[in-house]
């Protein structure tokens, strides 16, 4: 094959990176600045003492409620944005990130769901709750090897 076959494909995959980078940009850049700013107002914590009771279920800091939200509510992309400022250790990001794994963008993915005839209200609790699980046993496993 020629060169001039690849040419296409090189462009358009250029083109779509281009574009999915753009697509997270427009996602992480404004929830970083909110982040930024509620750190600077003296806000996280009084965050994270509010969700602190509850997150240490999971082994996280109470801050890293606010990135749990954003994954959950919005998409990845803002769970990033958020947890990315609040300079959260290796174990924390990886129970975070696998929380998230299991249970993100909710309200669209529930939509989704709901067109597929599947009862989206349960599987939405299903997926929160086994998340959570998650999250717990991962911290309990993490506590028992460290």
């Amino acid at each position: 094959m020629k060169s001039d076959n690849y040419l296409p494909v090189l462009r358009k995959g250029f083109v779509n990176g281009i574009a999915v980078t753009f697509t997270m940009v427009k996602v992480i850049v404004p929830f970083y600045i909110v982040i930024e700013f509620i750190k600077k107002t003296g806000l996280i914590p009084v965050i994270s003492d509010f969700f602190k009771p509850f997150m240490q279920l999971i082994g996280l800091p109470g801050e890293a409620a606010l990135g749990l939200m954003a994954g959950y509510f919005i998409n990845l992309y803002a769970a990033i944005a958020v947890i990315t400022p609040l300079d959260l250790s290796a174990k924390d990001i990886t129970i975070a990130a696998l929380v998230l794994g299991i249970s993100h963008s909710l309200p669209l993915e529930t939509a989704v769901t709901k067109q597929t005839g599947v009862n989206a209200w349960v599987l939405m609790f299903a997926r929160v709750f086994f998340s959570l699980l998650s999250g717990v046993m991962l911290n309990i496993i993490w506590k028992l090897f460290s």
